[in-house]
């Protein structure tokens, strides 16, 4: 897979002061915030859906460990709050012989030690995406890599789907997961889970027995369990979040849940991090993910392939082969959608080519979801421009294209992977940049 991970534009909530008075909050307010500025949402609701994409950096760390810090100060206030609801108690025990007077007094007192919570205030990003989009896709924030983190010190055992016991991480990060669902609640879209299985971005001790990376690669056996206990540990939390915090109403509309299997020549894509391909020696560990996920995963919620370059005629040849299998591989298999992975260029790829592709797939009944759309200029052409021409012909595609979602939603400084972040629809304080412009003045010419 394609390292393209930027420094997050992300869902983090503001520290900022609690108390401003309303003439200061419109003076700050962000240019892409105010009413005079068309929302995209709206701009396009008639022919797809518009989402945005979140990348993470390490602030998120800061405000994970600021978490854990906040986690372990109410731990530490609880046991105060029950040695002191304890000792109230016992004292309430003692004047009851009294009279009923004091003991109403001492059970006032417990009541003393509830929590009263903060609200937090959203930030920009969560409300230009609340203004502009209606789905939100993780990026790189859930990626295995974020997910399973360290080496695990502690094991515990998994039932795999033959029926035999393999030994799993006994935790994970799963903090990460609920913030970006707690957040993405408060901005009220519809989330995208980006990405299930991803060996370029999981961490290497996941590949080997023992998780010991001086050791030999997994059998299969155990890496398809790893892969189902993953699945079904990420899932299964989604499920409990969206059951306990949102009414039991679905967040997560859909799952990416494998990528980038084939080159663009068709053949499997082995790089030396794929270490998937190197324990299987073929795409059967992403075909028993899909299959596995949609035991996993309501009927109702999208299961995803993405990958890029779709127009290449033999890997969409050999793309429409693997989805084939899935969709063979049981009553209750399937494939969903197909996430054409978007990082373009003014002049590349050529535009019937593309759309052609977006076309043949949605025949086969898939929806077409374009993903992490971004422009480079190049060949003269600025990309404000290419903008311009890309969503128009969307547009006039929009009987086969159900979702366009931009990479690049707003500017920032790279310190990573600096080569795909490219063209931003806003700059850095949320101002419209020429891009903007242009994405909404095309759906507005197409209406003419």
């Amino acid at each position: 897979m394609k390292k393209h991970i930027e420094p997050a534009r992300k869902l983090f909530l503001s520290a900022a002061v609690f108390a401003l008075s309303l003439s200061v909050f419109a003076e700050r307010l962000p240019e892409s915030l105010r009413d005079s500025v068309p929302s995209l949402k709206d701009c396009y609701a008639s022919y797809f859906a518009v989402g945005a994409s979140s990348y993470v950096d390490s602030e998120e760390d800061e405000r994970i460990k600021d978490k854990e810090k906040e986690e372990k100060k109410k731990a530490k206030e609880q046991k105060k709050k029950e040695k002191d609801a304890e000792k109230a108690r016992k004292k309430a025990e003692k004047e009851q012989k009294k009279n009923q007077k004091k003991k109403d007094d001492a059970d006032n007192a417990v009541h003393e030690y509830e929590d009263v919570g903060m609200e937090e205030k959203s930030s920009d990003f969560i409300k230009t995406v609340q203004k502009h989009f209606t789905e939100l896709s993780s990026g790189t924030d859930l990626l295995p890599f974020r997910l399973l983190g360290k080496k695990p010190g502690k094991l515990s055992y998994f039932l795999a789907s033959d029926g035999c016991r393999y030994e799993v991480p006994a935790k994970w990060n799963s903090q990460y997961l609920a913030l970006f669902l707690d957040d993405a609640k408060k901005t009220g879209v519809q989330v995208r889970f980006h990405l299930l299985v991803c060996p370029e971005m999981s961490p290497e001790w996941f590949f080997f027995r023992g998780y010991d990376t001086a050791s030999r690669l997994a059998s299969k056996e155990e890496m398809t369990a790893r892969i189902e206990w993953y699945v079904k540990t990420v899932t299964d939390f989604v499920a409990d979040w969206e059951h306990e915090h949102n009414q039991g109403k679905t967040l997560v509309t859909s799952y990416d849940v494998a990528s980038e299997l084939f080159t663009d020549a068709g053949t499997l894509n082995k790089t030396p991090s794929n270490y998937l391909m190197k324990i299987f020696g073929d795409d059967s560990f992403a075909v028993h993910a899909f299959v596995y996920a949609a035991k996993c995963i309501p009927a109702s919620v999208k299961l995803c392939y993405c990958d890029h370059s779709l127009f290449e005629r033999k890997k969409a040849e050999r793309i429409m082969e693997f989805i084939g299998s899935v969709r063979s591989s049981g009553r209750k298999s399937r494939v969903d959608e197909i996430g054409i992975i978007s990082h373009l260029t003014t002049d590349w790829p050529e535009r019937k080519a593309f759309f052609d592709a977006c076309r043949n797939f949605s025949a086969v009944h898939l929806d077409v979801q374009i993903q992490q759309l971004d422009m480079a200029p190049d060949g003269g052409t600025d990309s404000g421009a290419a903008y311009y021409d890309f969503m128009k012909a969307c547009v006039q595609n929009a009987a086969c294209i159900q979702g366009v979602s931009f990479r690049a939603v707003n500017a920032c400084n790279e310190t990573e992977f600096v080569d795909y972040m490219r063209a931003p629809l806003f700059s850095s304080d949320f101002s419209c940049t020429g891009n903007f412009d242009s994405v909404v003045e095309a759906v507005g010419r197409s209406r003419r």
